[in-house]
Parts: structure tokens; sequence; C-alpha cells
């Protein structure tokens, strides 16, 4: 009894910072700031000058909460989270090294919903504004053969943060980010492609709880092929899927945060991307499953994704 005791303790502590994700890393002070999957098949490619709108809906379900040796810990947790990002991206007419100058905001609207039956815990939010992500400075190049992206970002705890809620919307923390990517087109029709996007994220310190997570890196990768229907519909199928690290401890254990307990995820699947060009309207549509999780909530996630270029 004493033994599944400590079992379900580090199981809660692990939980903890995977409920103030977006859906679906955690942390082992609450979470990741980046939405793992949110990006897929050119995830490291950026739009053409001009006004661009994305709305990210995104539903994550997990009953599995794995360990530090990525065994299941019987904790009873039944989690659904449900998030709606809204970014707006403006790519500028400057270029600055050959490559477009962009920034864009992302706004996250969050609804959370967790049960851990082990502790007799429940707790919800309902479409509550999230940590709000802002990225000044991202340049986009366009070559024969390769798109590349960089950029610096930071994302701001604009969202409500209370330690004792598992179901926070805010982590409570400031992130700063680096972007690199780059996109490979296999041939010069550019009609198949193949994609690596890669997130670093250093914390600040977290409010409450005084600990700071450990720094993070997330890829996220896709193989496409585009195909034209006719002259007004273009689709695009593939591959996608991601790959997480916490890459340092968190600086301190705290409220149901093991500071050494390192998260690491792993997910793939399918999506398919629609394109009406008169409209300069897409809708693109990704299922991802995981797998190798450690120290965090391991399920399964359905992104659908509305594009609208000005």
């Amino acid at each position: 009894m004493l033994k599944d005791n400590k079992r379900v303790r580090v199981g809660l502590g692990c939980l903890a910072l995977f409920l103030g994700s977006v859906f679906s890393s955690e942390a082992a002070t609450l979470g990741s700031h980046y939405p793992l999957g949110a990006e897929g098949v050119l995830a490291a490619s950026a739009p053409p000058p001009g006004f661009h709108y994305r709305m990210y809906n995104i539903w994550y379900n997990s009953n599995t909460l794995k360990g530090d040796n990525g065994n299941d810990l019987p904790v009873g947790l039944d989690l659904n989270v449900f998030a709606s990002a809204h970014r707006f991206i403006h790519v500028t007419n400057v270029k600055i090294l050959g490559a477009d100058l962009l920034y864009d905001a992302i706004v996250p609207l969050l609804d959370k919903d967790i049960t851990i039956s082990a502790a007799n815990y429940s707790d919800s939010h309902s479409l509550a504004v999230g940590d709000i992500t802002l990225e000044p400075f991202v340049l986009s190049w366009h070559l024969p053969r390769w798109d590349v992206t960089a950029g610096l970002g930071v994302i701001v705890p604009s969202g409500s943060y209370d330690a004792s809620e598992f179901a926070s919307p805010g982590l409570g923390y400031w992130s700063g980010m680096l972007t690199l990517g780059a996109t490979y087109y296999l041939d010069e029709k550019k009609t198949w492609s193949l994609s690596a996007l890669t997130r670093t994220l250093i914390n600040g310190e977290q409010e409450d709880t005084n600990v700071t997570p450990g720094s993070e890196l997330v890829v996220e990768y896709g193989l496409g092929k585009e195909i034209a229907i006719n002259n007004n519909f273009l689709m695009r199928p593939g591959v996608a899927g991601y790959a997480y690290w916490q890459l340092e401890d968190d600086s301190s254990n705290g409220p149901g945060i093991v500071a050494d307990q390192r998260k690491q995820a792993h997910a793939i699947g399918g999506e398919i991307n629609f394109f009406y060009i008169p409209m300069l309207l897409q809708l693109n549509l990704r299922a991802l499953y995981e797998y190798g999780a450690e120290n965090t909530a391991e399920g399964s996630q359905f992104v659908a994704i509305l594009t609208k270029s000005f």
C-alpha cells in the first residue's frame, strides 16, 4: 500500500505540469508553453507577404499518466482539453538578408477538464484566456528548393494561474522562444515537401512556486504531397509528428513538482490540407497519437486549422 501511495503522489506531481499546457505536454512544473502538434506538413514554411489569420482548434484526450521510466501510473486520470488559438500574422515587404520580415501574435482560449480518481480530485475551467505568444521578429527565406525560418518570441503569463488548480489556463511564468526550421522540396514543382521546425524554450520563474522550469526543445515534422484537384482546389495529404524533450531539470522541488523528473513525449499521425485558391482559404485536419512519453500524460489529439489570407 505504501508503494502504491508513493506512485500516486509521484504521478500527481508529474501531472501538475501538463495541465497548464495548451494541450499535450506536461512539465515538472505545470506543462509546456508550446502547444505540441500545432504544426505539421510545411511547418517551417511561412506565408507570402500580406495579412494572414489562423484559427487552431485542438482536442486532446488522455487516460494515461506515464512515470519516470515510461511506466503507467495508477492515478485514474481522465483529462480532456480543448484549445482555440487565434493567430494574427503580418508578413511585411521588408527584406533582411534576403528574407521576408514578419511578426505575429497568438491568443489562446482554453477549456480544461481533469479528474484524478486516486486523489478524489476534479477541476475544470471553461474557455479562459491562456498565455499569449508574441513573435516580434521572424525571418523567412524562400529559395528554389528550400524554405527557411528563424525567429524570436516571448510567451506572456497573461492567463490566470493558481498552483492549487491543475486546470489553470495560465502557467504563471514567462518563456523566451527561439524558432529555427527548414522545408526541403523534393521535386522542382514543389509538390513533395519534407519539413522540420524546432522551438527552444527558456523559462522564467513560476509565481507561487518560485520554481524555474527547465528549458525545452520541440521538433515538429511533416512529409506531404500537394495534388491539384482542379484550377480552384489543391489537396495535400501527409504524415506529421513531433518530438519533445525537457533539456534541464527544474530549479528545485515544489508543490507537486519533482525537479529531476524531465519530460519527454513523441507523436505521429496523418493530416490533410484543402486549399480553395479563389478565396485564399485553407482547412487543415490532423490526428496525432502519442507514444514514448515520460513524466507526462500520453494520449491523442485532433487538430483543425482554418487559415484565411488577405
